[in-house]
Order: structure tokens, then C-alpha cells, then sequence
């Protein structure tokens, strides 16, 4: 990975911003009837920011951006199981890593990795990847809990391994609160993606491939329960479907637009 914990705890703070509420992860957040139930909008714009953040690694556990190469955001205390890492196990089941940066910003991570590097002729062309960490944090005025798990095959697709196909689930469950300003936002979203294709010359481009997703959600605006798909269009675009809706969503910022 391309992020450490030391310099994914600002960008966290800046990404909590964006949401409300730490609860335990093991918690549903499925709306009871008695919720009143959050507009599309809102729905889409939480569903997005979490597809974009999630995929790129802020919240811990494998980036796209990584490519082929190993998760520095989760491995900093790996086992190797081969005299070459890019051809075998790399395995760390008891991943247990806290970081203070003064009395603000707290964070502990825990969980646990493993990768199999696929090789041809002695050069890595992708790997397998089970990652399940959670990190719980706070910062001034607000407090996190992000569950991440990533069953991953990534394969190199030229001889750079600069192109690069993903499949595999995932799971991101972010949970931020302010008790302050009485605000909260569970996102609880699971994905299956198919047959994505990653430019990583083009900023790591996700320019074809599919993904079917369901997500379950509570802000102080209403609560959701909805499953739908989710197609990947090139130039840092998505198409999110569900409800009979269709909302563009922008891969770099997370934002969703109605289409």
C-alpha cells in the first residue's frame, strides 16, 4: 500500500468530517419502521463517498492503487513465508498497531492479512489477498469505528503490470459520531466486483467491470436498506443503480450526481 497508519490518520480526520457516528461494527444499521427513511440523495452521496474512499484504501486494508505490489497499509508487522515476497505468502494474523498523535489523534488498528503472490517465470503478476482490520479512532469533537474486509485476486494484464484486472468482495462498515453537534453516520456496505480493469498510468483509471453492492445506513436525516449495482465507466466515472435511479458518481471526490 501507498498509506501507512501514521499518514492515513490526517486523511482520516478530514474523512470523518464527511460523516457521523461510531458504533460498534458487529451493530445492524438497518432502519426499523419506526425510522424515517433518508432521501435517494442522501443515500447515493453515502453509498458513492464510500465506494470511492474504500477502493483507494482510506479507510484501511488494500488501494487500487497499490497495483501488484503488497499492502503497506496493513503489514507492517508481516511474516514473510518466502525468501522472495513476490512469490508466495506474506501472512500477519495478529496485526495489532496503535498510533497517538498528541492528545488529538488516537487510532488502533487490528485484524489481520494474508497474500499470495502469483508469479510467472520469477516475476510477480498478481496476487490473492484476505484482509480484515478494524481500526478504532477519535480526534477532537468526534470518534470512528472502520471495518474493512477484502477478499481480493489481482492480476497483472501487461508487462509492467501497469494494467491490472480486480474481482472479489468487500466489505466497509464506517461508523462516525460528533457528540457535540448530536450528528451521526453508520455506512455499512458490502460489494462483489467483477472483472475490473485499472489503468494505473491514468491515475488508476477504473475504466471497465461491474459490481453488485448493498447498503445498509442511518444519518441524522434517516435510515436506508438497498442493494443494486454499480458499472464502471472510465475516466473516473461510475454509474450507481438502485430504486429504479441512476446516479453518476465521480471515482476522485465520491460525489453522486442524478443522472
Amino acid at each position: 500500500m501507498k498509506l501507512t497508519l501514521r499518514s492515513v490518520l490526517p486523511l482520516l480526520a478530514g474523512i470523518a468530517m464527511m460523516y457521523s457516528a461510531c458504533t460498534k461494527t458487529q451493530n445492524t444499521v438497518k432502519p426499523s419502521s419506526d425510522d424515517k427513511k433518508a432521501s435517494d440523495n442522501v443515500a447515493s452521496s453515502a453509498i458513492a463517498s464510500n465506494l470511492a474512499q474504500s477502493l483507494a484504501g482510506a479507510f484501511g486494508g488494500a488501494s487500487i492503487k497499490d497495483g501488484v505490489t503488497p499492502s503497506t497499509n496493513a503489514t507492517s508487522k508481516i511474516k514473510v513465508q518466502s525468501s522472495d515476497y513476490r512469490c508466495g505468502f506474506y501472512i500477519d494474523t495478529s496485526l495489532n498497531l496503535t498510533f497517538n498523535q498528541g492528545d488529538t489523534l488516537k487510532a488502533t488498528k487490528t485484524g489481520g492479512v494474508k497474500y499470495y503472490f502469483v508469479c510467472n517465470d520469477n516475476k510477480t503478476i498478481g496476487y490473492d489477498s484476505v484482509d480484515s482490520l478494524n481500526t478504532v479512532g477519535s480526534g477532537p469533537g468526534y470518534s470512528y469505528v472502520y471495518n474493512v474486509v477484502q477478499k481480493y485476486k489481482v492480476r497483472g494484464l501487461n508487462f509492467n503490470n501497469s494494467n491490472f484486472s480486480l474481482d472479489g468482495p468487500m466489505k466497509a462498515y464506517i461508523d462516525n459520531e460528533y457528540p457535540k453537534y448530536k450528528t451521526f453516520s453508520r455506512v455499512h456496505n458490502t460489494y462483489v466486483f467483477s472483472n475490473l480493469y485499472v489503468h494505473g498510468d491514468d491515475n488508476f483509471d477504473i475504466t471497465s467491470g461491474t459490481a453488485t453492492f448493498r447498503s445498509q445506513g442511518k444519518t441524522n436525516g434517516g435510515g436506508w436498506d438497498y442493494s443494486g449495482t454499480i458499472t464502471f465507466l472510465g475516466n473516473h466515472k461510475a454509474k450507481l443503480f438502485f430504486l429504479n435511479k441512476t446516479f453518476l458518481i465521480n471515482m476522485l471526490t465520491g460525489e453522486s450526481t442524478p443522472v
